[in-house]
């Protein structure tokens, strides 16, 4: 806490990559892909890194974060085949998956995960605002990040299949560049 002239200034929590923001990637991934898709997501050990990296998927989810001198963003990766193997859940086995609806799928997933996230944070005192997701789609397409900072990639197993969450933050520490 810093003092300005007799007021008390209190300067926001920043999120960290750590065990705490792994454990709630996890619990929201898995909350949402039960009541969803009543299919049990098996989170594995989250993986921290610095610099540029690449996701390998055919559907991703994006979302930008941003605090108070802090930016992020978040990413769910998943190939196809998961996509299409989790919709007959929610649609019907007699449905074909389309293009288009795995589109749309990932996207209110990303919503329903990071909404889930946020709250979660918000609840632990972090002030987080996310961004409209987008959703990047291309058979084995790549998701590069280019940032200042850390990231942490959480992966799980579902029915046999690897899809993956990434985040990724900056802080700014208010030096100019």
């Amino acid at each position: 806490m810093r003092q300005e002239k007799g007021l008390a200034k209190v300067e926001p929590m920043h999120l960290s990559l750590d065990a705490s923001l792994a454990a709630d990637i996890a619990n929201a991934v898995k909350r949402a892909m039960h009541e969803t898709f009543n299919v049990n997501a098996i989170p594995g050990e989250y993986e921290i890194g610095e610099g540029m990296v690449s996701l390998v998927g055919d559907v991703s989810g994006v979302i930008g974060m941003v605090q108070t001198r802090l930016e992020g963003t978040l990413a769910l990766c998943l190939t196809f085949e998961t996509v299409r193997d989790l919709l007959p859940q929610v649609i019907g086995k007699a449905i074909s998956v389309t293009h288009e609806m795995a589109v749309d799928a990932v996207g209110e997933i990303t919503n329903m995960i990071f909404g889930q996230i946020k709250s979660d944070l918000g609840n632990r005192g972090y002030a987080l605002r996310l961004g409209i997701p987008c959703v990047v789609t291309g058979k084995g397409h790549f998701v590069s990040h280019f940032h200042r900072g850390k990231y942490m990639i959480v992966p799980f197993q579902l029915d046999g299949q690897l899809f993956q969450v990434y985040v990724a933050l900056h802080v700014d520490d208010g030096t100019p560049r």
